[in-house]
């Protein structure tokens, strides 16, 4: 299935979860990473129904990133001008949705460990995706 273009939509809910929109974004850039803003910015440009109520789309989409395991928060490096953190797709949810439709995701991606290990791993994945980037 194709995916979606700029004003693919009209003013219709767009059938995908915070979850497809997000990784949308983060793969649509060369970096596959995008600070919060950026995801917002590509969420509205492409569908003219989350241009209205951010306030309510924002909250949702900003709770799905930190409670879902498929989401890494990378720290800006010190020579990278902005504000906040860069957000990337975990390096082991690369199959996360079948046959690359957005629209059908496989299962929810869960990273099986303690709070205090999870914790340390997230900090370990973005270290390791920080790493393996071009500056």
């Amino acid at each position: 299935m194709p995916r979606p273009g700029r004003n693919t939509y009209s003013d219709q809910k767009p059938p995908y979860s915070y979850i497809s929109l997000t990784a949308m974004a983060i793969q649509s850039c060369p970096e596959k990473m995008l600070p919060l803003s950026e995801i917002y910015k590509f969420i509205m440009d492409r569908f003219p129904y989350y241009r209205e109520n951010t306030q309510r789309w924002q909250n949702s989409l900003r709770h799905n990133l930190s409670f879902n395991d498929c989401f890494i928060k990378i720290p800006r490096r010190p020579d990278q001008p902005g504000k906040g953190s860069f957000w990337a797709l975990h390096p082991s949810c690369g199959d996360m949705f079948e046959n690359g439709s957005f629209l059908r995701r496989r299962k929810r991606f869960k990273l099986l460990m303690s709070a205090e290990h999870l914790a340390q791993s997230k900090q370990s994945d973005a270290a390791h995706y920080l790493s393996s980037k071009p500056s």
